[in-house]
């Protein structure tokens, strides 16, 4: 293509191990049929390695995307994608962040980096304006991510770079390790499930620090900014929107709480009083938040700045203060805000640690774990001092920290004794902070998200709380604790989460979809109607499933833990509650062009135009 709009056209390949680096031209034919972001990101890891990869060899290919949209006047288009295989999973592996990072490395020319290899020594890669150098960075190797952040601006004497960096967890390859960025002074924004830090820190790669001055163009700007100037209202008066402009995502606490979404207590409690304290409303009513920030283009204003105590930074999000609070029984405001900030100096994602942490007390609490396995330690819930001494020896790796390290579902393979069912996981992600036996779709999603149990992959739940979206053909409102019609809706809806991470947008923002495929026209001047968005997004996510197909992923994983299936709570708002799921399986495998075992039919990889690219895997599975 002669010229470019939204994209940049180049993709950076870093060699560690040879520390060689070179340009790729992006191929039109690759924008075309996956678009960007994620999109983009499962072909490069489909062309570069072979699924069954080990996590952690120097062979496994870590890949950083952004979209079309990236970095543009359109709403929210901030954000980039990590992937590769994940050390969580065992199979497909990716994280989200949002913030200006992507940005920046768009000004600086590229779409994305894919990082091969493994470096012999710590290094950071310094990317300026098309250039890069791969640099030394053992005097940063050990250092939080806040440290590191902090190190490398002095050291450059440019406060303006945006770092992305790993912290002591990455380097001591934690399965769920994150990637922070624009870590000071206000972050960090967090690329946090599935262990994209592991990975990064298994290359000895600290971080990447960009800087740009160019220009990402648009084709049509003008026709752009009319577009975005109408609908901004419209996304304003979104009562979500206004919700998380106050209170950031923790104003939904008392929200999911009601409908007993809000995990507590592991997954086995309905009601509990202390969710008042622990809400959106008791951080901003105690003094905690300070400030209100806002990633690139965004009008929201959903992240929030707190100062309590020694901590100043990121306040914590609404999975946070599930994970780390309701889920361990803790309602102290001041202790989550600081657990969240030794997780982010860590480098360890929340939902994980509080997940594996509850996976643990509870094992402890039924005899299946001892002081013997611990450490010395006993393990009870409420008890804040033992889990911020937890989540310190999970970040250094050390002590207990090492077996909680590995995730719920490793770590109880290793102790066994029947711990395992006290593991709530999917795929051996650990489940993010909503009860799908409240929103029954939900629990479809979770069984079939690519990454395992993620919220994320189509937010299935604002369908059951009563949102349409006519664009996609969802035009009646979904009873929440019926599983009747859910599979068609789950794969509507995860398919069209495919498009937002590909282009790449944020979720938080209400866009409707027929817009955004005409906001992608005006950016980029290559037409797609919606129709062509959505069979893009089936044929990311088909991609995906087959990467995890090939690594022996079929309808046996596609399931929640027993608990969700055969326990319903005794009270709450899921009183009585328990996942319907295979029934919705059936109908969301029909609707996806599935066998029945959740393998997709050699003629659906066909019809997406995807068979070439993993028909050379399918004979050696």
């Amino acid at each position: 293509m002669s010229e470019w709009y939204g994209y940049m056209g180049k993709i950076l390949e870093v060699d560690l191990s040879t520390g060689r680096t070179r340009i790729r031209e992006l191929k039109e034919e690759d924008a075309d049929m996956f678009i960007g972001g994620i999109g983009l990101a499962a072909k490069v890891l489909f062309d570069e390695i072979d699924p069954r990869v080990e996590p952690f060899s120097p062979d496994n290919v870590l890949v950083f995307m952004t979209g079309p949209l990236t970095g543009t006047m359109v709403q929210c288009s901030g954000r980039y994608v990590v992937a590769a295989k994940s050390p969580l999973t065992m199979a497909w592996g990716e994280a989200h962040v949002s913030g200006f990072w992507g940005v920046e490395l768009k000004k600086a020319g590229f779409d994305g980096i894919i990082i091969k290899g493994k470096s012999s020594s710590p290094v950071y890669l310094h990317i300026h304006d098309g250039e890069v150098e791969i640099r030394d960075a053992s005097k940063y190797w050990g250092l939080t991510t806040i440290e590191t952040d902090l190190r490398i601006k002095s050291d450059l004497g440019d406060k303006s770079v945006h770092v992305a960096a790993i912290g002591p967890a990455g380097e001591g390859l934690v399965r769920y390790a994150i990637i922070a960025s624009d870590i000071t002074p206000d972050g960090p924004r967090v690329a946090g499930r599935t262990g994209m830090g592991a990975v990064m820190g298994s290359k000895n790669l600290k971080a990447i620090v960009v800087k740009g001055n160019g220009q990402i163009k648009v084709k049509e700007p003008e026709k752009l900014r009319s577009n975005i100037n109408r609908l901004l209202p419209y996304i304003l008066s979104y009562p979500t929107t206004q919700l998380y402009s106050i209170y950031g995502t923790a104003g939904e606490v008392e929200e999911f709480y009601e409908y007993g979404d809000m995990p507590i207590r592991n997954f086995t409690v309905g009601k509990w009083d202390g969710i008042l304290n622990i809400s959106g409303r008791a951080f901003r009513e105690k003094g905690i938040v300070k400030a209100h920030r806002a990633c690139w283009a965004c009008p929201i204003h959903c992240w929030k700045y707190i100062e309590v105590n020694n901590v100043k930074g990121r306040g914590p999000e609404y999975e946070t203060i599930a994970s780390l609070g309701s889920m361990l029984m803790i309602d102290d405001p001041y202790y989550i805000a600081e657990a969240n900030d030794l997780c982010n100096k860590y480098g360890i994602d929340t939902i994980s640690t509080g997940g594996t942490i509850a996976w643990a007390i509870e094992s402890f609490e039924r005899g299946l774990l001892t002081k013997e396995d611990t450490g010395g330690l006993e393990l009870k819930w409420g008890d804040k001092e033992t889990v911020l001494k937890l989540i310190e020896l999970i970040g250094k790796r050390e002590g207990f920290g090492k077996l909680l390290g590995e995730g719920c579902r490793m770590a109880s393979r290793i102790i066994g004794r029947g711990t395992e069912k006290y593991c709530m996981h999917v795929k051996g992600t650990e489940m993010p902070m909503h009860d799908p036996r409240a929103f029954k779709g939900m629990g479809l999603q979770y069984a079939t998200s690519n990454r395992g149990a993620d919220h994320l992959q189509g937010l299935t739940f604002r369908i059951e709380q009563g949102e349409r979206i006519t664009d996609l053909k969802i035009y009646e409102r979904y009873d929440r604790v019926s599983y009747i019609g859910k599979g068609r809706v789950v794969a509507t809806m995860e398919t069209w989460h495919e498009i937002l991470e590909s282009l790449v947008i944020c979720k938080f923002i209400s866009i409707p979809p027929l817009h955004l495929a005409g906001m992608y026209t005006l950016v980029t001047g290559r037409r797609k109607t919606l129709q062509d968005l959505l069979t893009a997004g089936r044929r990311i996510f088909t991609l995906k499933r087959m990467f995890n197909v090939i690594n022996g992923i079929s309808r046996k994983d596609d399931t929640l833990p027993e608990r969700f299936l055969k326990e319903p709570l005794s009270e709450g708002g899921a009183k009585g509650q328990v996942v319907e799921l295979e029934p919705m399986l059936n109908e969301y495998y029909n609707y996806m062009g599935w066998d029945e075992n959740g393998v997709p039919t050699r003629e659906t990889l066909k019809e997406l135009g995807i068979l070439p690219i993993v028909e050379r895997f399918m004979n050696n599975k």
